[in-house]
């Protein structure tokens, strides 16, 4: 009963994550041309956290089939194989879109100096003519 109902949650979960992830896509559609890479990032991040959102519900629904599952070594073996699998793929996309999501965040920050550092300098030389 537990394992269900845990299965239902996580499928619940997913359909939540999921319904967040296209509702960011369509906010990001609406960004204008200028800011094409930062679209360009998020379409990434989306297709990312899309694939382990869905992946989490495919998770949900094997384990609530947990009772379907023989009772024979090498059946609960490969059931539990494929539920860890699953695990492993949802935490590696997870490190994948955090990675990204930081060197993005560096390449903003980088580029917000650089142009702070370009108005003080043409600042700098219109005070001396």
């Amino acid at each position: 009963m537990v394992p269900t109902l845990f299965g239902y949650a996580l499928i619940a979960t997913s359909a939540v994550l999921l319904a967040s992830h296209w509702n960011a896509w369509r906010e990001a559609g609406g960004l204008p041309e200028s800011q094409r890479v930062r679209r360009a990032f998020l379409r990434l991040q989306v297709q990312r956290r899309t694939v382990a959102s869905a992946l989490i519900g495919v998770v949900g629904a094997a384990i609530t089939l947990v009772d379907r599952v023989p009772v024979n070594p090498v059946a609960m073996t490969t059931y539990l194989f494929g539920l860890l699998l699953g695990g492993v793929v949802i935490l590696l996309i997870a490190l994948a879109d955090s990675r990204a999501t930081r060197r993005h965040r560096d390449r903003e920050h980088l580029d917000l100096v650089v142009s702070e550092l370009r108005k003080a300098t043409d600042a700098q030389g219109e005070s001396r003519t």
